[in-house]
């Protein structure tokens, strides 16, 4: 078998966050994140096969939004990443941590090759992020936690006058944690226009459609009835993304509400047979599917002369 790391060699092709700066043309920063992105996927892939663990779905249906937070917009620095007017990003849908591992790897917080280790014994990189990993701000585990977290962080910022932003992430599914909706009226409540929520809205958690477990339509209305200024995205596209994240820079200068990005997205995003799939929310391919994957992936990438 094809060694996973080698499958789409597209570090090589692109390096730092900052040569995406020197990029021409539109269409140049287009193919870049598409590059990227499938290479992400690749690597998010390779480590949940080889480990033997992993929630593959929904790390997979986040790589465009963690790529866009991560490595294009947050102002954080690998090399120091204690940095008290950091931004902060809390990945309260913890289930994308192997996929926020590799975003975190080709920005510069994890050495190279870090993923090969991913459920090793005695690796930092668990099945959920911990803060004895450089650059992760709140240990994950247990669901609904990481907006009140998040308010804290943001609360920090306003009493001694940082200018940062707080990020968090959050699943669609997470929302039927009573927790969520208890820091959304403490978020309103305190005028937290520096924090940013960011909905993962894929529409499937580990037993069902979110639908037909607990109804959470309509999402938006929800939010904006809690006080909240809400934005909508299309979670795949990486222009997209970023304009909804300078648009939420740009509002907590001006506004004195906490702001959501709901970004829809597909579970399992990027292999046909894994997409909209609830057996892949926790599910390890076997080598045959691995193949069949990466084919995909790879066939994707020729058939648009990349």
């Amino acid at each position: 078998m094809q060694h996973p790391y080698q499958a789409l060699n597209l570090m090589e092709q692109i390096k730092p966050t900052n040569d995406l700066s020197k990029l021409a043309s539109a269409a140049e920063m287009h193919r870049a994140d598409e590059l990227l992105c499938r290479s992400l996927r690749v690597r998010t892939l390779s480590a949940v096969q080889e480990s033997g663990g992993g929630h593959i779905g929904s790390s997979l249906s986040l790589i465009e939004i963690l790529y866009c937070l991560v490595y294009r917009f947050l102002r954080i620095d690998p090399l120091k990443p204690d940095d008290p007017g950091r931004d902060r990003f809390i990945l309260s849908s913890c289930q994308g941590a192997v996929a926020l591992f590799a975003v975190m790897q080709l920005r510069g917080f994890l050495p190279p090759c870090s993923l090969e280790r991913f459920l090793a014994p005695g690796s930092e990189l668990t099945m959920f992020p911990t803060t004895k990993i450089p650059g992760v701000e709140m240990t994950g585990g247990s669901l609904g936690h990481g907006i009140a977290f998040g308010i804290g962080t943001a609360l920090s910022a306003r009493r001694y006058g940082q200018s940062y932003l707080t990020v968090v992430l959050i699943g669609d599914g997470e929302m039927n944690e009573g927790s969520i909706w208890e820091a959304a009226l403490a978020g309103s409540h305190l005028k937290l226009s520096n924090l940013l929520v960011v909905i993962n809205r894929n529409r499937l958690q580990i037993d069902g459609p979110t639908e037909s477990i607990m109804a959470l339509e309509p999402v938006a209305e929800k939010w904006k009835s809690f006080g909240w200024t809400v934005q909508e995205t299309d979670g795949h596209s990486p222009s997209d993304i970023l304009h909804a994240l300078d648009l939420a820079r740009a509002n907590a200068e001006t506004s004195t509400s906490p702001q959501i990005l709901i970004a829809h997205t597909t579970k399992g995003r990027g292999v046909s047979f894994m997409e909209n799939s609830l057996d892949w929310h926790y599910r390890v391919p076997s080598e045959a599917e691995y193949e069949m994957a990466i084919k995909e992936l790879e066939a994707c990438r020729c058939a648009r002369g990349q």
